[in-house]
């Protein structure tokens, strides 16, 4: 009996000695995520399941990383915030969902659900690093409320500079961020990934956004300002305003419904725009360095006239239209080409836009 007790023992000890290695070894995750289970669980209810992924496929992370998880039921009126800025205006006729001021990526997929999924990644060569970076959520978790995430800086009583460094990279200069730096001493290096999941007609704002945009799906507005970055849409079905951007611009529409896409202000990239289905399009482009290309047999063009009655030579006055017209699209202000054609291969393009944002982060 003695020997048999002896060995019960130590199998209890062996189990008590597993599972507490393996609490230990869970302690971080716990600590990542702990804030947001927090801030989404109603009284009396079962905890949030969450379904997005904090893979990092495109090895962007760095070697420290904290996850803040969020999830919030978008009734009407309801608006979900992940902003870098102390101080910003919205303009929320459309929209419910805004991103502001962030530089890093931000990828965002549609899904039918009423609630909207925020997962931000942040990381760092150094758990300190994190640590200097304030992360400030509104902890109400209640259907109807709305949900706040503002990820500041402990030196800084705002991202002046870090919004100051953008606007330079897109050459518009604004007043109010002033450069007041005094610290000699680099900022250390943080980078976030920001992972959203909406309903598909949620309206959605990315704004001083520094880093590329990918959205997929979606029939709700759609605006896109001042990102430094390349932007690709995939099924687009709503609205849509893209105004000053740093990159290429690849966005491919679902079967079209009777509406209008607005891009220009300072665009320094190609515009690539793919259709699916029937096509009926006018697009007016303006002060397009670069060529115009209309890749479909059904196109009739025609030129602007001046008051005077002069014909304007220069292909970026023209018009076209595609079918039968009724989707307007309107292109001015673009340094690089424009191009209209049928869904179908996007392989190219998508290389072609890794291929410069790997050049970006090499200089």
């Amino acid at each position: 009996m003695r020997p048999k007790l002896i060995i019960a023992l130590v199998a209890v000890v062996a189990v008590a000695l597993i599972a507490r290695g393996c609490s230990e070894r869970n302690d971080d995750t716990a600590r990542k995520v702990g804030m947001a289970n927090a801030a989404t669980t109603d009284a009396g209810s079962q905890p949030v399941e969450f379904s997005l992924s904090a893979a990092d496929d495109e090895g962007f992370d760095l070697p420290e990383r904290e996850e803040i998880r969020q999830k919030r039921k978008l009734t009407r009126g309801t608006e979900v915030f992940v902003v870098g800025l102390t101080d910003f205006g919205v303009d929320t006729d459309h929209t419910q969902v805004f991103v502001i001021g962030i530089d890093g990526r931000v990828k965002v997929e549609t899904a039918d659900t009423d609630a909207a999924e925020v997962l931000i990644v942040r990381s760092a060569r150094k758990r300190e690093d994190l640590q200097r970076q304030k992360v400030e959520i509104n902890d109400e978790g209640k259907n109807g409320e709305d949900l706040y995430i503002r990820i500041g800086s402990a030196e800084e009583s705002d991202h002046g500079p870090t919004v100051r460094r953008r606007l330079k990279r897109l050459r518009r200069l604004d007043e109010r961020y002033p450069d007041t730096s005094s610290s000699p001493e680099p900022a250390p290096e943080i980078r976030q990934r920001v992972i959203l999941r909406l309903p598909r007609q949620a309206g959605l704002e990315i704004r001083e956004f520094g880093g590329d945009v990918t959205i997929g799906g979606g029939g709700g507005h759609l605006g896109i300002f001042d990102v430094t970055g390349n932007v690709r849409v995939i099924n687009a079905g709503g609205p849509i305003n893209g105004w000053s951007i740093s990159g290429d611009i690849d966005i491919t529409f679902a079967p079209l419904k009777a509406n209008i896409v607005r891009i220009g202000g300072d665009i320094n990239g190609d515009v690539d725009l793919r259709f699916e289905g029937e096509v009926n399009v006018d697009l007016t482009p303006h002060n397009v360095n670069g060529a115009i290309k209309l890749d479909f047999p059904n196109v009739e063009t025609s030129v602007r006239e001046t008051e005077q009655g002069r014909i304007l030579a220069r292909p970026t006055a023209s018009k076209a239209r595609i079918g039968i017209g009724e989707f307007r699209i309107e292109i001015s202000d673009v340094n690089g080409n424009v191009t209209l054609s049928k869904a179908g291969n996007i392989d190219a393009s998508v290389s072609k836009a890794a291929a410069k944002s790997e050049q970006r982060q090499t200089k």
